[in-house]
């Protein structure tokens, strides 16, 4: 595998090398099993196997590189993996060390993406639970898509706030909870006991409750990781096209025959049945037909309220201002009740699950037993990552 230098750290990576790890491994019951669900997910983004064939493709920040084995044994033309941290390199070896099937050997590049030069366009780009929407991280999106060739397709997560709600309050809950004097070790330790029982909760969880601890609940950048559907599509601009999403939300019945130049207007009606649907992120088990986008804006708006409330918090905890924390915590509980409001027109058990967090989370002193014994709240997960692919319009002539 190709190497270069790395380049000083900054953000998820600094944390990352600061503590040696890379807390994004899953675990693989069997390769074919994990084949199989890389299988049906780049499916529903409007890639089969076939579409990574002889074809040059580059995934940024690929972590464990577990999830780029399916693609390598794809057989694209090229592959490029770009992973600055040390110890998601070594994942990345040991992977494909045991690794035993035909497949394409990646090249590794060892730098930031911020730094990576490409000779060529690539067919396929990939970059899945990586950028926010800082404005640094969306100058990024928009260099992910420059890299596309026309008529090649890019592969993006975004992280809803609607969605996200449900871990911003537990990393508030975890800030409230860890002592400074603690180390790493044993902060770690602490939380996982915690939320060990919310976690328990999540069917088919695919990484360790440690590597969520780390990689959530200790990261300090955590809250940085919202990422809403309409930041990435305005960051692309009229560059691509939407595709597909997975989950699926969007339904098109119109004449195919009229989908001709600006007329096709994809992104527009992805954006359309993503606001339509918001609702349905709060609760990764619950499914509720679409409402109008009117409806579901106040559960929109309270949950960006309360993200940024919530990075206000952990701001001012940081810096030792004690002082400020109590208005900004009743802002919180204030945020947490319009959202139950919005949520109590079609399903009363969310708003019970948001009462029993209003509640622990208006304590004066907030304890450990208090957050692990939650039973409402304990298994409200949103569906915090949408999978979106884009394609380069690029239309054939002779």
């Amino acid at each position: 595998m190709a190497a270069s230098s790395s380049p000083a750290p900054s953000g998820h990576l600094h944390y990352y090398q600061e503590h040696g790890i890379s807390p994004v491994r899953y675990g693989i019951e069997t390769l074919a099993a994990h084949f199989d669900r890389r299988d049906s997910l780049y499916r529903s983004l409007g890639l089969p196997p076939a579409a990574f064939r002889g074809v040059r493709v580059l995934e940024v920040a690929p972590g464990s590189g577990q999830n780029s084995l399916y693609v390598a044994a794809c057989r694209p033309q090229s592959f490029d993996l770009v992973e600055p941290n040390p110890a998601g390199r070594r994942d990345i070896e040991a992977a494909y060390a045991g690794l035993d099937c035909d497949h394409t050997v990646p090249a590794l590049h060892p730098v930031r993406f911020e730094d990576f030069e490409a000779e060529a366009p690539f067919d396929i780009v990939l970059c899945e639970n990586w950028l926010g929407s800082l404005p640094t991280e969306v100058a990024l999106i928009r260099k992910l898509a420059s890299l596309v060739a026309p008529g090649g397709a890019l592969v993006l997560t975004a992280v809803p706030l609607a969605g996200f709600f449900p871990n911003v309050m537990r990393k508030l809950l975890a800030l409230r909870l860890v002592d400074d004097s603690l180390d790493f070790d044993d902060k770690t330790e602490l939380l996982t006991d915690v939320f060990g029982p919310h976690l328990a909760t999540i069917a088919k969880m695919t990484r360790s409750h440690r590597d969520w601890v780390h990689d959530c609940m200790l990261n300090p950048h955590y809250l940085n990781v919202a990422l809403p559907l309409e930041t990435v599509v305005d960051a692309i601009g009229d560059q691509m096209e939407a595709l597909a999403t997975f989950p699926r939300f969007t339904a098109d019945w119109r004449w195919f025959k009229g989908l001709t130049g600006e007329e096709r207007g994809f992104n527009a009606l992805t954006l359309t049945s993503y606001r339509e649907n918001a609702h349905n992120l709060v609760d990764y088990r619950r499914t509720f037909p679409p409402r109008r986008a009117e409806e579901n804006a106040p559960v929109v708006a309270a949950s960006h309220t309360l993200h940024q409330t919530a990075i206000r918090w952990q701001t001012a905890a940081e810096a030792g201002d004690t002082g400020a924390l109590p208005a900004i915590s009743e802002e919180i509980g204030a945020s947490l009740s319009k959202i139950g409001d919005s949520l109590g027109d079609f399903d009363p058990g969310l708003v019970d699950a948001i009462e029993e967090l209003s509640a622990v989370w208006s304590k004066d002193t907030l304890t450990a037993s208090s957050v692990r014994e939650m039973t409402s709240f304990a298994s409200l997960f949103g569906r915090e990552t949408i999978y979106v692919s884009f394609t380069r319009p690029h239309t054939p002539t002779c």
